[in-house]
């Protein structure tokens, strides 16, 4: 699913932290996969894809290929290892063929030891034995957090969260006024303001900034 583009700025544009903020004021749980490393210092937005991966016992084994082939552009790829930190099979030529088909990040909780053509968020570590392709376009779980088909991902140096698409945009607006409030609270926490009334901001420091600020 096609992302709007003021809508993928402003996702971009604000801190993980913020956003987790908006996340739990809409009775969102479990969102941000966690133990996953890398990305290169990139915030990557996309429409999540999702492939279900399980410890590979020796049997017939899913259509990797035509998986791969089904990806979307502009897509974040969420594979669920079943937490296994096993190595992705084929790990770097699975990449370059999702960066070739427009791809824009990579998340999973199995393990890739090559640098990879498109950012990646994956778990670190050297556990041995093979993956096999289980599943796609299933809700998955990866680094602990619930993803679901199309849920719209946000990856970034701080962090990935996912969000339900349907919520996207009151998600966003609320991060940006998140971001907006934190930034000035902690100008004025520099500024020699105590912290009385700054943590949790109380309603006259919620009005005052109001006042100094005005609408975003």
């Amino acid at each position: 699913m096609a992302i709007d583009p003021t809508l993928r700025d402003a996702l971009s544009a604000v801190t993980m932290a913020s956003l987790a903020k908006a996340l739990e004021r809409a009775g969102l749980r479990d969102f941000a996969p966690t133990g996953l490393s890398g990305g290169g210092g990139v915030t990557v937005v996309g429409s999540a894809h999702t492939l279900r991966m399980v410890p590979a016992r020796g049997e017939g084994v899913g259509d990797l290929a035509s998986a791969i082939e089904s990806v979307p552009e502009g897509a974040v790829v969420v594979i669920d290892a079943a937490g296994s930190g096993r190595p992705l099979p084929f790990g770097a030529i699975v990449a370059g063929r999702l960066s070739s088909r427009g791809a824009v990040g990579l998340v999973t909780d199995a393990s890739i030891a090559e640098s990879l053509a498109l950012p990646a968020w994956t778990r670190p570590g050297a556990a041995t034995g093979g993956l096999a392709l289980a599943g796609t376009w299933q809700p998955v779980t990866c680094g602990g957090a619930a993803i679901h088909p199309g849920d719209i991902v946000v990856c970034g140096p701080e962090g990935i969260v996912a969000i339900p698409p349907e919520k996207a945009e009151q998600i966003a607006l609320e991060a940006v006024e998140q971001q907006r409030l934190d930034l000035w609270l902690q100008r004025e926490a520099e500024k020699g303001q105590s912290l009385y009334g700054l943590l949790p901001p109380d309603p006259a420091t919620l009005a005052r900034f109001e006042a100094e600020t005005g609408p975003a």
